[in-house]
């Protein structure tokens, strides 16, 4: 199979895999709820999902540049499967906490690989996979909660409708697992002389100091450092978004098909973004519109209190906040991918992903204590208020001190 195709499994399957997550994701902070968790245990619980990839992400992203993506993608997939099931028979905390780590680990593997799979070839064959990897992701993000909240509704208890979901989810998992298997017969992988290092030596003590040293060397390039603080902050944004606001608007009484149709709606503007980002990267500097990109997501956290008087009110700010987010993946790998070489392109997205689950381990846990004790309308004016003044300040920042090369360029003509 040639190695274009390989490419575009790598966008398509990436779709694949935020769908099956978007049908189970949405769904979690009601489901533990339900199960009687309190608003600070559903805010440490999300948090542990970026527990294990903070241990994990650079060994993964050297073992990606090692034995290839395609054959990490079905470790990942192991680990997507046991923390459904976690999820499926959970009938308590423990089992729940479980699953968080377990789809954290999955997710920082999985999306490393197909990250790797679409940053091949030359810079414009490259930056147009990434746009397209990141419009079928946000696609996958659409469709899964959709898809999810259908299969909810259609049951006379939340709790069995959330479990429901769940299901779906682990079934649409095992046939991926089915379609990896296949597919990896035909992947180029490396050669066994070709392994410059063991999986066995790359998990070691030594290993995992070594993989996250020689991440950490990747930082010296100035894109990488902006692309890294950019995304986080963004990430920090999507982490207490997703992880909150379903609860949010449970208990003003939105119906779970509602909140479901906001999710996708999220998703929907994240995929109609990469449409507009063609013509943004022709008359903006990238790192103008990661920044832009990030203060209006900060805003419309803010205005989510407001908005969420209205269903129509609260479907605008989703896709707005979508849209500003969905520029955030390409647009900080774009500015990233082309300071490092093609044997640490792996490293870079583990390097990438670890700066996110720091995010998410921050975002939730300061949110859950927020909304816990202040309420969660208080957590939100005060979490956005904080994110907009402090995306302005590292624009101003980074303006002044990182000099970075296309940041004062000249427009592009138009096409």
């Amino acid at each position: 199979m040639p190695s274009e195709r390989f490419t575009r499994f790598g966008i398509v399957g990436g779709g694949l895999f935020f769908a099956i997550n978007g049908l189970a994701n949405p769904f979690f902070t009601l489901y533990a709820s339900e199960l009687g968790a309190s608003t600070m245990a559903v805010g440490l619980m999300v948090t542990l999902k970026a527990v294990l990839p903070i241990f994990i992400a650079m060994p993964a992203g050297q073992l990606i540049d090692s034995i290839g993506p395609m054959k990490m993608l079905q470790f990942g997939a192991i680990f997507l499967l046991a923390s459904l099931l976690c999820t499926v028979f959970a009938t308590g905390i423990p089992l729940l906490a479980l699953s968080q780590v377990l789809i954290g680990a999955a997710i920082v593997i999985m999306a490393s690989s197909f990250q790797v799979l679409v940053s091949k070839g030359d810079k414009d064959a490259r930056n147009d996979a990434i746009k397209r990897y990141s419009m079928w992701m946000s696609g996958g993000g659409m469709l899964g909660p959709i898809l999810g909240g259908l299969i909810a509704s259609l049951f006379g208890t939340p709790m069995e409708g959330y479990r429901a979901a769940f299901i779906a989810a682990t079934a649409a998992t095992v046939i991926f697992m089915l379609l990896l298997a296949w597919l990896s017969r035909s992947y180029p992988h490396p050669k066994a002389d070709e392994i410059d290092i063991s999986a066995k030596d790359v998990l070691s003590v030594k290993g995992v100091v070594s993989s996250y040293k020689r991440g950490i060397d990747l930082t010296e390039h100035r894109p990488v450092q902006f692309g890294l603080t950019a995304t986080f902050l963004i990430m920090y944004i999507q982490a207490l978004y997703m992880s909150f606001l379903p609860l949010y608007l449970a208990e003003h009484g939105f119906a779970t098909l509602m909140i479901s149709v906001i999710i996708s709606v999220k998703g929907f503007t994240g995929m109609l973004s990469r449409f507009l980002l063609s013509y943004l990267m022709r008359h903006f500097p990238l790192e103008a519109i990661l920044m832009t990109a990030g203060t209006i997501a900060a805003v419309c956290v803010v205005l989510t209190p407001l908005a969420v008087q209205t269903e129509v009110s609260m479907i605008v700010i989703a896709a707005i906040l979508g849209g500003a987010v969905g520029v955030n993946l390409p647009v900080s790998i774009m500015i990233m991918v082309d300071a490092v070489g093609d044997s640490e392109r792996g490293k870079l997205m583990g390097l990438r992903l670890l700066a996110n689950r720091f995010s998410q381990i921050l975002s939730p846990a300061m949110f859950g204590l927020l909304g816990q004790f202040l309420g969660l309308t208080t957590a939100f004016y005060s979490g956005g208020a904080m994110l907009v003044f402090t995306l302005l300040g590292f624009s101003a920042y980074s303006r002044r001190n990182l000099h970075l090369a296309t940041w004062g360029k000249e427009k592009k003509p138009a096409e």
